[in-house]
């Protein structure tokens, strides 16, 4: 069974699998130092005592709950059955029930570890004005260590800043996902892809014969709302899958399994592509990503770029850290190559454990969980930001009803920055099931917007699997080479604030060009949805480029230009035989004849670049045009930039 923290899947895992020899060894020793400690002597009671214990190492909690009911019938005050039968039920998740056996028994004894244990209790339960009252108690007591204080005092701290919290909550309405997602079974894990059209998600079905079934469904988004969400066979095994992380343009997907022959640890992150029709076999990420211990639950940046995730490799911080490794090839066979991973610092990891991460697809706003970071309790969910330098601010707690004395985790937020999706057990009769909410105002995140796009021939209408570029023009560091999948589309995610040179080309045809200004934030809510038809080349075919640019009123070419024109030259390198006309086109603004002779010119300077990077100058002709043949109307700025552009016309094939 898979050891994926999601959610409050703890309980599950208690039902289907035993706890290790490891951790049952670690607790033993925990229990034992702590009943040595208030020892009592009586023989007949110590033999009757130690048959109990007995009974709990073997892990048959009926028989060894009703021998130390016996004992503490005759003997109320035997503390140490008091504090075994606590740990029974706290291991068997009745908390309550601890609670009670632990206050019934102040009222016969004076052993000071039941204020620490009541409070731990309390503080398990969300009540954490009693989890501070009784380990305040516990505190005033002698012989306590120095690792258990600075445990009271961490768990203190948590609760005044829960206290805190419950009295301030932020403004939560989570809404349950239709039955076409969530059913009996427990669903959880959510992912969405950029343009919300996919949603992928683990569902853990009813166990057969005892074991249960963790596979990976998917429901696409249409104008009825979800469709009932169908398996993905490609990836399902008879074995489990989890954790999973959908990437932005819904091509990849990283997910964690455990204990697979080809694996490298406990559990590995492994991957699938899509290629429009289809999800590949998955295959291991490797050894730079997997390591001999725990790694799974990764989170991949809407550029592709980077690979997020949570492992219990050495060199961390604490327990588990959340690292990130640079994916920098994926070879024509699918193989995907990886930079070595980078711990994510201080300010993400702690001695504790950091898991569940998410990079929004601004690539500026990072989620996890933590249990270490101060919170409400176990695992709570906090987001941080990150600079253009890679640093992380101070992670921000989400607060309370988002965050609750449970485990939080599994948090995707969409690409508007605002709307949230998450699991919960929260409607009877159905286990976890999928919600989603709106974030807080002040923990809303910067969107970003996206170009869809479907690329064909424009005479034959067959698809076409276009080389695709995209340029950051505000940072050459950020240039991204995509090819269009089978059915010719391509989804590319576009954060704000940058101006994008966006070009799409295939041997045989002319290019595609146009230009994405994003310094609007207003941007976002009009994604760029385009068909774009590729002319063959031929004489008398033209195309449009919007990524040549001028100094104002200038025809000095601009350095932002050069990816552009280094595109137009290999156009013409690859076909010798080509001559063109270079045409220069304006808006309106100035005066008529003055904008035909800037036009004139600016043709005149992209000739001249392409002449001095080695094409003869006799297959070039340049001709200004002015304001004479506008695309669109001058009326609006963005209908002038469209008629700002240089098109460029074959002249002889």
């Amino acid at each position: 069974m898979l050891y994926f923290f999601v959610f409050k899947m703890i309980q599950f895992f208690k039902m289907f699998q035993r706890i290790s020899i490891l951790i049952w060894l670690f607790l033993l020793v925990f229990v034992v130092s702590d009943y040595n400690a208030v020892a009592q002597n009586n023989s007949k009671n110590q033999q009757q005592f130690d048959r109990a214990f007995q009974l709990y190492k073997m892990q048959d909690y009926e028989s060894a709950i009703a021998e130390i009911e016996k004992l503490l019938k005759k003997n109320p005050d035997y503390s140490d059955a008091i504090l075994l039968l606590s740990d029974i039920y706290r291991e068997t998740g009745l908390t309550e029930k601890e609670i009670e056996t632990l206050e019934k028994a102040l009222e016969n004894t004076q052993n000071d570890l039941i204020f620490y244990r009541l409070g731990r209790s309390y503080y398990s339960v969300g009540n954490y004005e009693k989890a501070v009252v009784n380990l305040n108690k516990y505190l005033q007591t002698s012989g306590i260590t120095e690792a258990r204080k600075k445990e009271i005092d961490k768990i203190i701290t948590n609760c005044r800043f829960a206290i805190k919290a419950v009295q301030n909550p932020v403004d939560f309405h989570p809404e349950r996902l239709p039955e076409s997602i969530n059913t009996v079974n427990d669903e959880y894990w959510p992912s969405v892809s950029l343009d919300g059209s996919k949603l992928v998600f683990t569902r853990l079905t009813k166990p057969v014969f005892g074991i249960a079934q963790e596979d990976f469904f998917i429901s696409e988004f249409d104008s009825a709302g979800w469709e009932t969400a169908k398996p993905m066979v490609e990836i399902n095994t008879s074995d489990n899958e989890g954790a999973q992380a959908l990437s932005a343009d819904g091509r990849l997907l990283f997910f964690t399994a455990c204990n697979r022959v080809d694996g490298y640890g406990s559990c590995d992150i492994y991957y699938s592509v899509y290629n429009g029709k289809s999800w590949s076999k998955p295959g291991n990420c490797g050894n730079v990503i997997n390591s001999s211990n725990w790694d799974g639950q990764p989170s991949i940046s809407s550029d592709n770029r980077f690979l997020y995730f949570s492992s219990g490799r050495p060199g961390g911080k604490g327990k588990k850290d959340i690292w990130r490794a640079e994916l920098f090839e994926m070879s024509s066979n699918g193989v995907l190559k990886w930079a070595k991973p980078e711990n994510l610092g201080e300010k993400i990891n702690t001695e504790g454990d950091e898991i569940s991460p998410f990079i929004h697809p601004n690539n500026k706003t990072f989620y996890f969980a933590s249990d270490f970071h101060t919170g409400m309790g176990q695992l709570d969910l906090f987001q941080a930001g990150i600079g253009t330098d890679g640093s992380f601010t101070e992670p921000v707690n989400l607060g309370f009803p988002i965050n609750t004395f449970a485990n939080e985790q599994g948090l995707n937020i969409f690409s508007d920055g605002k709307t949230a999706y998450f699991a919960s057990q929260r409607v009877p009769g159905f286990g976890m099931d999928i919600f989603t909410f709106q974030l807080p105002e002040e923990l809303h995140t910067e969107p970003v917007t996206y170009i869809k796009a479907k690329i064909t021939d424009a005479e034959t209408g067959a698809v076409i699997r276009a080389e695709v570029d995209l340029f950051n023009l505000n940072d050459k560091e950020k240039h991204r080479l995509e090819r269009a999948d089978e059915n010719g589309e391509v989804l590319i995610c576009l954060p704000l604030g940058a101006t994008y040179a966006f070009n799409v080309s295939e041997p045989g045809y002319l290019f595609y060009s146009q230009s994405f200004q994003l310094s609007d934030e207003k941007k976002w809510e009009s994604p760029f949805l385009v068909e774009i038809k590729l002319d063959p080349i031929k004489t008398g075919a033209e195309m449009n480029l919007y990524n040549i640019y001028f100094e104002t009123d200038s025809f000095r070419i601009l350095p932002s230009s050069t990816p552009e024109l280094d595109k137009l030259f290999t156009l013409l390198k690859n076909n010798p035989s080509l001559e063109v006309e270079i045409q220069g086109h304006t808006d309106n603004s100035g005066t008529s004849g003055h904008n035909l002779v800037l036009s004139e010119n600016r043709a005149r300077s992209v000739a001249d670049y392409l002449i001095l990077k080695g094409i003869q100058a006799q297959r070039l002709k340049f001709k200004g045009f002015g304001e004479t043949l506008p695309v669109a109307s001058n009326d609006t700025e963005d209908g002038k930039m469209l008629n700002r552009r240089t098109t460029v016309k074959i002249t002889k094939k």
